[in-house]
């Protein structure tokens, strides 16, 4: 169901309201009224992974709750992490002890009675980090003895009551010795180990996360006609952060394609924070003035390694500034860090975010158009074996975001997963497409863009909330179209299949081929560290052999084959990836494939009815046709 035909839209709508009166005035201001909370962050124990923080505001005798974050822009889902308080102790200005107890139906909240004479309230929070690389997420705190990152809504809490915007916190930091530190805060003066930084509202310290480590480095990218951009990256290895002149020149075209495309800005400076490190994993967060990225220590330096979603990252996060946090479905337009959002809009949020985060990708250089186009069919082949389409609408997968996310990884094709992003960016692509085609090549997705999201707007001012009418009317003046039933028939019904009318519109044409191409996407196949026969068998594999996922109605999953099984050999061979390969050639000739499978503590045969030979997609040309995928790769910035 739309925002728009929600019972509660009128409900939402006023929340949105209120808190846009509040973000009148830029971002990075202090907030202009409400309370005033003194924060201090001491996080001199991160790489223990502990992070301290005292949280101080005047409060006079009575009831007063406060809130533990709850739902963190961005994660789409009630993603606070609640289970890493380790401590929590509320004191008045004498020190004495103030009794708390936890809501018993939204654990979040938190109640507590001021005694009379108190003065303040003194809350004591001690955080306990992540593993990085095990639970690698982009709102999450991490560290190690070399480089950490801190997102300040794992590290506070806040009083119930005011609007995020009209909260004004004065923040101080500790760091280990000899760390130095990047956000998008201001100020940052030192004395005696503490950093005090410029006050800001709560809304916004939320919203500017920071990175620290010995080794951090700060370059200032060539942004052209735009606004100021710096580049800094933190990493346990010295040769991680000395990026060499020509990724920083992909990284400054990159900030003028951003800049060509949507001609206006809506910050002042955009810092991008990149974690280049083994330790702490992959992970990326969204914001307005700045943006979180976490790769492998060699990814960035490594053109081997620079490819697929690693080259996405922070194109992606970057688009976001624009698509995400200026402008924000209504519905996800909330006061405060405890309202629920409504993300039935994720198929414009992620995947319009998606779709131009690719263009500019290519557009810059960080990608090739080849390698996009083998990432594009990946994107297609997998998509297309979604048997949970047949029972869930993208539009769904939108609304259950946060419980699509991770959980089970069994029959994942049944159940679909967060398709908003790469289908919904197919479906930004065919309106791309069909937009150029109606014009005779005269307007393009980008001239929507630059109406929709390029709007000009204060530099630091968030959340200009939009409802799908609005996305059908811009799309409208782009191009005379039915959009509302395109839109419709893509996003809010059930699908038998994937809608495959774009690989026509692009000038392409899809068929199988029995060699795979010689690009994956950066890790985030199926199969891409394993073995995969997904359009074969309908099955992949991990690398030890285990079945890792089963694609419904093909020979994998009607010989009973389970998630989970372990494939000991193929063909009475031990079972590799390469052996796999070679049983699939076989079977044109043998007419099946003969597995070896442990269960627990015994083995079993089983046979693959099967004579189709090795197949992985292809997208080829199709002569008789423009190049429209070319023609919107090309570059746009002078």
């Amino acid at each position: 169901m739309n925002v728009r035909q929600s019972t509660g839209a009128s409900k939402v709508r006023a929340a949105a309201i209120l808190a846009l009166i509040a973000l009148a005035a830029p971002g990075l201001s202090a907030a202009a009224a409400g309370p005033t909370l003194r924060v201090e962050v001491d996080a001199r124990e991160l790489p223990r992974r502990l992070i301290h923080t005292t949280v101080r505001l005047a409060r006079g005798p009575g009831p007063f709750d406060f809130w533990y974050p709850r739902w963190i822009p961005g994660t789409h889902g009630p993603s606070g992490p609640l289970d890493t308080i380790g401590g929590l102790r509320v004191h008045a200005r004498d020190g004495s002890p103030i009794p708390w107890r936890r809501d018993e139906v939204d654990l979040y909240r938190h109640r507590c009675e001021v005694p009379a004479g108190a003065g303040e309230v003194e809350i004591r929070l001690d955080t306990i980090c992540n593993v990085a690389a095990e639970e690698a997420s982009g709102h999450l705190s991490f560290g190690n003895a070399m480089v950490g990152i801190i997102n300040w809504p794992t590290c506070l809490v806040y009083p119930d009551g005011p609007a995020a915007a009209d909260i004004k916190v004065e923040l101080s930091l500790r760091l280990p010795p000899k760390w130095k530190y990047a956000t998008a805060l201001r100020g940052g003066t030192e004395k005696d180990g503490l950093i005090t930084f410029d006050p800001v509202s709560l809304e916004v310290l939320g919203d500017s996360p920071l990175i620290a480590g010995e080794l951090l480095k700060t370059y200032d990218l060539s942004t052209g006609a735009y606004p100021r951009a710096r580049f800094h990256v933190a990493s346990e290895s010295p040769t991680a952060v000395a990026l060499p002149p020509d990724v920083l020149d992909l990284y400054g075209r990159m900030v003028r394609e951003a800049g060509a495309l949507f001609k206006n800005c809506h910050y002042d400076r955009f810092d991008f924070l990149v974690t280049c490190s083994d330790d702490l994993g992959n992970l990326g967060l969204e914001h307005l003035a700045s943006s979180i990225n976490g790769v492998g220590e060699r990814d960035l330096i490594d053109a081997r390694r620079r490819k697929g979603w690693i080259a996405n990252l922070i194109p992606h996060e970057y688009v976001h500034s624009w698509c995400g946090k200026y402008r924000r479905p209504l519905g996800q337009c909330t006061p405060d860090f405890h309202t629920p959002m409504r993300t039935s809009l994720l198929w414009v949020y992620e995947g319009l975010t998606q779709y131009l985060g690719d263009v500019i990708m290519v557009r810059s250089g960080l990608a090739t158009a080849k390698e996009y186009r083998e990432t594009l069919t990946d994107r297609i082949g997998s998509l297309m074996l979604q048997a949970g389409r047949k029972w869930r609408p993208l539009e769904d997968t939108a609304i259950a975001s946060s419980i699509l996310r991770g959980g089970s990884p069994n029959w994942t094709d049944l159940r679909r997963s967060q398709d908003y992003y790469y289908e919904g960016a197919l479906i930004w692509m065919e309106a791309d497409a069909i937009i150029r085609a109606k014009t005779e090549g005269r307007r393009s997705l980008d001239d929507f863009a630059r109406a929709f999201l390029g709007r000009k707007g204060a530099p630091g001012q968030q959340a200009d909330p939009y409802e799908r009418a609005e996305v059908v009317s811009l799309l409208k003046q782009a191009a005379d179209h039915d959009w509302d039933a395109f839109l419709a028939g893509r996003v809010e019904k059930p699908l038998d299949a994937l809608p495959l009318e774009l690989v026509t519109r692009l000038g392409y044409r899809l068929q199988y081929s029995p060699t795979p191409h010689a690009t994956e996407d950066g890790g985030r196949s199926r199969g891409r560290h394993g073995a995969s026969a997904e359009h074969s068998l309908g099955l992949s594999f991990t690398p030890d052999g285990r079945v890792s996922n089963i694609v419904p109605g093909m020979p994998g999953d009607r010989a009973g084959l389970a998630p989970g099984m372990k494939m000991i050999g193929v063909n009475d061979r031990v079972f590799s990836p390469q052996r796999l390969e070679d049983a699939l050639a076989d079977s044109v000739a043998l007419r099946k494939i003969d597995l070896l499978i442990l269960e627990g503590d015994r083995f079993r045969t089983l046979s693959i009815a099967y004579d189709g030979g090795p197949k992985y997609l292809e997208l080829v040309r199709d002569e008789g046709k423009p190049d429209v995928l070319e023609q919107i790769m090309r570059p746009i910035a002078r």
